[in-house]
C-alpha cells in the first residue's frame, strides 16, 4: 500500500503559501519586473558513483540523459556527500547541517527533531512542497518528511514487490518509463495537484542503482552480452532480489569474487545507472511541460556513491574513500551558467544553501553550505563522516568469518581540500586508531597513501582541523529497527540495511 499524505489546506503552510501569492499578485500590480521565486527540484539518484557515468568521462553510454542536461547547466566535477549511506546524507541535504550537528547517523537514526528541514522552509516561504521517496530512510522513519503537504513513501509496501518482480523475470521486459511506481506518482501530482499559482518544491529519491542491480534489458544491453547473461547475474549473486548472499560471501572472505564477476556485477550496475537516467529525464521532461525551465532550478545529484571492489568492499559499507563518498551533481537554470565545469569541491549540504537563497531566505547559523551560483572559495575544505557502524555491522550477525569485520569497528571522519584528503578513524573511545592521507587529484583512486612528512604541515593541519566528527555509542535504537512494521522491515531489509529475523549464512 503506497503512503502518502497531503495536509490540511488550512494548515499554517497553506496560509502561508496563500500569503505568498497574494503578495506577488499585489507586487506584480505595483512594480511588473519583480521576478517571482523560483521552481525548485532536486532528483536524487541514490548510490551513484559519478566516474560510472557517461556524463564524467565513463566510456560507456550509462548517462545520456545527464550527459545532455549537464551541457545545459553546471557539473561538479569533485562534489563530496557528508557520509556515506543514505540516511545522514539526506539530512544534510535537507538541513545544510554536518553530521555532527543533525544528528542522524547509525547510533541515532533520526533527524534532529530541532533543526529545519529544506521543505519546511520553504513551505513557510510560500512553496507547495511535495517529496517522493523509494528509500525508506528518506521518509517519516527518520523523520525526514517534516515540511512536505504531499509526502510518499514509495519504498513502504512496494519496493519490495517491484525488485522481487524484476528479479523473477529472465527476459527483463520493459515497462514504459511513464508508469514506474516513482514515475507515475511524481506525473500525477504534477497533473493534478500542482497549483501554478504557488512557486513548487519538488523532491524524487529513485533508488535504482542501490544493490541488488536490476536493469530491465533497455537499459543493460549496451553492457552486457544477452538477457541470459542478466538473469544469471540475478539467480547467482542475488536470488530473490536478496543481496545478503553476495554481501556475505565478499565480507567472509572465504570465496573471493573474481575479476571476471566483478566485471559482471559492473555491468548490472551500468544498467541501472542507464535506468536511473531513463526514469530521470522522464522526471524532469515533465517539469519542463508544467513549469518555465527559465525559471527552474533542476538540481541532479546522488547520495552517495558505490564500491565495486574498490579497497575490498562492495555496496557502500564501512568507508569514506572517493568511489563511495564522490557524488553526482548537475545543476540547471537562474544563476548557472550554460556548460560550466566546476573542479572545485563542494559538498551536499550546498544544494541546502543554494535552494534557500534562490528563494530569497538566508542558510541558518548551523549550515556548513555555500550557494553554488557564486564564486567558490579556493582553499576550501569540506567534510563528511561515518560514525561507528552499528546497522551495518548488524547485517552480518551470524555471518562466519565475522572475525573479518573487525577492523570497521571504528568512526570515520574525512577532510577533502583542493587536493590532498585525509581519513582518520576512531575508536569508541575517541581514540586515534589510523590516519590515512592521499593526493586525490595525482591519484584519484586511493591506492597510495602519503605518509604526513609528505604534505606541507599547514596543509594537513587544516586537514585535521576540518574533522570534526564524534564517536557514537554502538546501541542503535531498539523502538526503531526491531519494533517495525512488517511492511517498513520489509523495505529496509530489501535495500540490504536489516536481516530477516531468521536469517543465517
Amino acid at each position: 500500500m503506497r503512503q502518502s499524505r497531503t495536509r490540511n489546506p488550512s494548515s499554517p503552510a497553506w496560509a502561508a503559501a496563500l500569503g505568498f501569492a497574494l503578495a506577488t499578485v499585489l507586487g506584480l500590480g505595483a512594480c511588473r519586473e519583480t521576478p517571482a521565486a523560483p521552481n525548485i527540484v532536486v532528483v536524487v539518484q541514490d548510490t551513484v558513483r559519478p566516474d560510472r557515468l557517461s556524463a564524467y568521462g565513463h566510456p560507456k553510454p550509462t548517462s545520456p540523459f545527464l550527459d545532455a542536461f549537464s551541457a545545459s547547466g553546471v557539473r561538479f566535477d569533485r562534489a563530496y556527500s557528508s557520509s556515506s549511506w543514505t540516511l545522514p546524507a539526506h539530512a544534510s541535504l535537507f538541513t545544510g547541517a554536518p553530521p555532527r550537528i543533525h544528528r542522524a547517523t547509525q547510533g541515532r537514526p533520526h533527524v534532529e527533531a530541532a533543526l529545519p528541514l529544506l521543505a519546511e522552509q520553504l513551505a513557510e516561504a510560500g512553496y507547495q512542497t511535495a517529496g517522493f521517496s523509494a528509500n525508506m530512510w528518506v521518509s517519516e522513519l527518520a523523520g525526514l518528511d517534516r515540511g512536505f503537504t504531499h509526502f510518499e513513501n514509495l519504498n513502504k509496501g512496494i519496493y519490495s514487490h517491484h525488485i522481487k518482480e524484476l528479479a523473477s523475470d529472465p527476459q527483463g521486459l520493459s515497462k514504459p518509463t511513464a508508469s514506474h511506481y516513482v514515475v507515475s506518482r511524481v506525473l500525477a501530482w504534477l497533473e493534478e495537484e500542482r497549483d501554478a499559482s504557488h512557486p513548487f518544491f519538488l523532491f524524487v529519491n529513485v533508488v535504482e542503482p542501490h544493490l541488488p542491480y536490476l536493469p530491465d534489458w533497455a537499459s543493460a544491453r549496451n553492457f552486457l552480452p544477452s538477457r541470459s547473461a542478466r538473469f544469471g547475474v540475478i539467480r547467482r549473486y542475488y536470488p530473490s532480489a536478496d543481496p545478503t548472499k553476495l554481501l556475505y560471501r565478499h565480507y567472509g572472505r572465504e570465496n573471493p569474487l573474481s575479476n571476471a564477476e566483478w566485471e559482471m556485477l559492473g555491468a548490472m550496475y551500468d544498467g541501472t545507472l542507464h535506468l536511473a537516467d531513463r526514469i530521470t529525464q522522464a522526471i524532469v521532461s515533465a517539469v519542463d511541460q508544467e513549469s518555465d525551465a527559465d525559471h527552474t532550478l533542476v538540481f541532479i545529484l546522488s547520495d552517495h556513491g558505490e564500491n565495486l571492489g574498490d579497497h575490498g568492499h562492495i555496496g557502500h559499507f564501512f568507508n569514506l574513500y572517493d568511489s563511495n563518498l564522490r557524488i553526482l551533481l548537475a545543476a540547471r537554470g537562474p544563476g548557472f551558467r550554460p556548460g560550466l565545469v566546476e573542479s572545485g569541491p563542494v559538498q551536499i549540504a550546498d544544494v541546502h544553501a543554494t535552494a534557500l537563497a534562490a528563494a530569497g531566505l538566508a542558510s541558518p547559523s548551523h549550515s556548513s553550505g555555500l550557494d553554488l551560483r557564486k564564486s567558490l572559495p579556493e582553499h576550501r575544505i569540506v567534510e563528511a563522516a561515518l560514525d561507528y557502524p552499528s546497522i551495518s555491522l548488524g547485517m552480518f550477525e551470524g555471518m562466519k568469518g565475522r572475525q573479518e569485520l573487525e577492523p570497521y569497528e571504528v568512526a570515520l571522519g574525512a577532510a577533502v581540500g583542493p587536493r590532498y584528503k585525509l581519513i582518520r578513524s576512531t575508536n569508541l573511545e575517541g581514540q586515534l586508531v589510523g590516519e590515512e592521507i592521499y593526493d586525490v587529484l595525482e591519484d584519484p583512486g586511493e591506492e597510495r597513501p602519503l605518509s604526513p612528512g609528505e604534505i606541507d604541515p599547514e596543509t594537513l593541519s587544516a586537514l585535521r582541523a576540518g574533522i570534526t566528527h564524534d564517536t557514537t555509542t554502538r546501541a542503535v535504537d531498539s523502538a526503531l529497527l526491531e519494533d517495525l512494521d512488517p511492511e517498513t522491515r520489509e523495505g529496509l531489509r530489501a535495500l540490504g540495511y536489516v536481516r530477516d529475523q531468521e536469517a543465517s549464512e
